[in-house]
């Protein structure tokens, strides 16, 4: 092709059109320039189209974080809550004996097992992969972009105060150090085991557990920040929830 236009170029100037040869020259580099510019086109096309797809992997895997945030979540809330009747149970158990007898196994289990803290695992690595590579700015709806970085900033300010669970929870085991001997403790070792404790056993163990009054004391503020746990995991879905909604949205209008 090139040697075509050469030997156009040269007839022409061997026939001293020179008027003509000037036109023509024009015309190619016009023709050039044309070209580049479909090139550069093409190319900034493809560039679009491969962001796009790299766009529409990190939200879908971010929806799928947010679907294990909500399992992590509403798990957190549940075990929250099964702990709190254990504290509720024991405070009751300081006054009622009778309780203590007729749920036995319950009483013991909820001696280690109601000061058990769950932190939800939060599954930010798509995100933080996102944010990491500098291609946060991929995500094109700058509205859905801040409120991805704004719900991963909020479950970051919610695990800034598991340290208040970790100080009460080495509270508990503290205060409660000697209702259990090392025996019974050792056959704690699930919430659903049969400890075959007999009735003298279960008479001693009570009676060190109405002696234990700095883990009676205890007991109101185990209640009190397994019911802002609650609070928080409810709170936590809805964002979540949310986010996952408008994510959902946008990848329907691509």
């Amino acid at each position: 092709m090139i040697n075509f236009f050469r030997k156009i170029r040269q007839n022409l100037l061997s026939e001293g059109k020179t008027g003509k040869y000037l036109k023509y020259a024009i015309g190619e580099i016009l023709l050039v320039v044309i070209g580049i510019l479909i090139a550069l086109s093409i190319n900034n096309w493809n560039e679009k189209a491969k962001n796009k797809r790299i766009e529409i992997n990190y939200l879908i895997r971010i929806s799928k974080d947010l679907e294990n945030d909500l399992l992590e979540f509403e798990k957190t809330k549940e075990t929250a809550q099964q702990r709190n009747d254990r504290v509720i149970f024991l405070q009751h158990a300081i006054e009622d004996v009778d309780l203590v007898r007729k749920s036995s196994d319950y009483f013991v289990n909820s001696i280690v097992m109601a000061g058990y803290t769950y932190r939800p695992s939060i599954s930010n690595h798509s995100f933080d992969e996102l944010k990491s590579s500098g291609r946060l700015a991929l995500i094109q709806n700058e509205e859905l972009r801040v409120s991805i970085a704004k719900y991963y900033d909020f479950v970051y300010s919610q695990s800034q105060w598991n340290f208040l669970n970790e100080d009460i929870q080495l509270k508990y085991y503290e205060y409660s150090r000697g209702v259990l001997n090392q025996d019974q403790l050792n056959k704690v070792i699930s919430e659903s085991v049969t400890l075959n404790i007999s009735k003298k056993q279960l008479e001693d163990i009570f009676q060190r557990f109405l002696s234990k009054k700095e883990f009676h004391s205890l007991l109101p503020q185990v209640f009190q920040l397994k019911q802002e746990t609650i609070i928080s995991m409810d709170n936590s879905k809805e964002y979540a929830a949310r986010l996952k909604l408008e994510i959902q949205n946008e990848l329907n209008g691509i």
